[in-house]
């Protein structure tokens, strides 16, 4: 039996997020967190030591219960997604609920959008979110 390769970037990715976490949870105790989170304290520090990594709904937990800053919060998700290879689960749940959204994302085919581009889709993002609030 061929044993599994191992992706050395997510498991140094998984430590980074780790360290992240237990760093974003200060004085707050590792039991007292994962109480919070409703998970066993063990997988807790399973996931700060970086062997394994949270699932969506625990990494939801997480961001919910430990308000990182949106610095702190955009590199944990690139962490988030360079380990599990998905959007974070916010991202994810704004795609499930808006139908269509797949269509239009499929649009872009693989396309990379270069920084202007992606600042023109943020402008007319906020502008729904400005629309929205009237």
């Amino acid at each position: 039996m061929k044993a599994k390769k191992v992706d050395k970037t997510v498991e140094r990715n998984k430590k980074k997020l780790g360290k992240k976490i237990c760093f974003l949870r200060g004085k707050m105790s590792q039991r007292e967190l994962a109480k919070q989170i409703k998970l066993s304290n063990s997988n807790l520090k399973y996931i700060e030591d970086g062997v394994n990594a949270p699932t969506h709904e625990v990494y939801e937990s997480i961001i919910k219960a430990l308000s990182p800053s949106s610095k702190e919060r955009n590199e944990m998700d690139k962490l988030f997604s360079s380990i599990r290879k998905t959007p974070p689960p916010d991202v994810c749940n704004i795609i499930i609920r808006t139908e269509g959204m797949n269509d239009v994302i499929r649009l872009i085919d693989g396309i990379p959008l270069d920084n202007k581009q992606l600042e023109q889709v943020k402008t007319l993002f906020m502008s729904f979110k400005e629309k929205a609030k009237e």
